[in-house]
């Protein structure tokens, strides 16, 4: 309870700064009709709906189970992930791109307050900065197997940490195409970098959205272990006594819980119970995995010596 307290506490903190951050970003765009800063601006209003929706996300699966939910509604994080990279990165990214071309194909654009711009630009640099390096620590504590980053996001079952640091990721590289490209207006006078860096922000806003849309689609669908955690279960079930995995499924009904389901023929000793046995792969099973809450359904049929 006191660690779920944290985390809506650091949720609100997070969506506080973003707020704060959209009022500055949209104040210097309309001082200075900067289209970088109107990508930043826009990239800032993505996070601040992106918070909300987790969060409500977040309530949902916190349900318990009931008639209509067996299992309760833990991947209601999944679809508002997706609802997040398909709709609020995809059309922001979409409206980035369009409202900077507008401003290259006008030869009446022009940006003013040059400094302000650079300024409000490396206050964001140094916010992005921050929040990656946070990102990053999270990252390492999970990846335990010391995958490649693109694998690990891949096989990561941890939709905030999934969308919190891809996000995190390609705003810090958004932000360094602003900069560059404001800083190409300022050393030659020409506001076309300006109308560049706007686009190419939007284009990497709508390569997260491909990006993440792809990975929270199978999340919702319905993933399996991860590779790690698969392989843990199948160590187990290589005990001895197990002389056939007849069948062997798992589904992560949220990023915390793990169904397994599974078909074993069993060659025990004459004393020793099946259910007793069952129960002890089951226990060392949920040891082995403590991070996870696993639900274990295994049938079995004991072949005669």
């Amino acid at each position: 309870m006191m660690e779920k307290q944290q985390e809506q506490k650091a949720r609100r903190i997070v969506l506080l700064t973003h707020v704060l951050g959209l009022l500055m970003k949209a104040i210097g765009y309309f001082l200075s009709g900067s289209a970088v800063l109107m990508n930043e601006s826009i990239h800032s209003m993505i996070d601040c709906i992106n918070q909300g929706l987790l969060a409500i996300g977040e309530n949902r699966a916190q349900r318990g189970r009931s008639e209509l939910h067996q299992f309760g509604e833990g991947r209601a994080t999944y679809f508002f992930s997706t609802v997040v990279a398909m709709t609020v990165f995809l059309g922001g990214g979409i409206l980035a791109v369009v409202e900077a071309s507008r401003d290259l194909l006008d030869p009446t654009h022009e940006v003013e307050q040059l400094q302000l711009v650079a300024a409000i630009l490396f206050v964001s640099l140094f916010i992005e900065v921050t929040a990656v390096q946070e990102g990053w620590q999270e990252v390492k504590e999970q990846n335990k197997q010391n995958q490649p980053l693109v694998r690990f996001l891949k096989e990561s079952r941890d939709s905030d940490l999934l969308l919190g640091f891809t996000e995190n990721l390609f705003a810090l590289g958004s932000v360094t195409i602003a900069i560059a490209g404001i800083s190409l207006t300022a050393l030659t006078g020409n506001p076309v970098f300006d109308s560049l860096g706007g686009i190419l922000g939007g284009l990497l806003l709508i390569a997260a959205a491909v990006f993440l849309a792809k990975e929270f689609y199978s999340l919702l669908i319905g993933e399996g272990a991860s590779a790690s955690d698969l392989m843990a279960i199948k160590q187990i079930l290589a005990n001895p006594a197990i002389i056939q995995i007849k069948d062997l499924r798992t589904l992560h009904l949220s990023p915390e819980e793990l169904l397994i389901v599974a078909d074993l023929s069993l060659k025990l000793a004459p004393d020793e119970e099946p259910s007793t046995f069952i129960d002890t792969i089951e226990q060392q099973i949920k040891q082995a995995l403590p991070e996870l809450r696993v639900y274990c359904y295994i049938e079995s049929e004991e072949v005669p010596s």
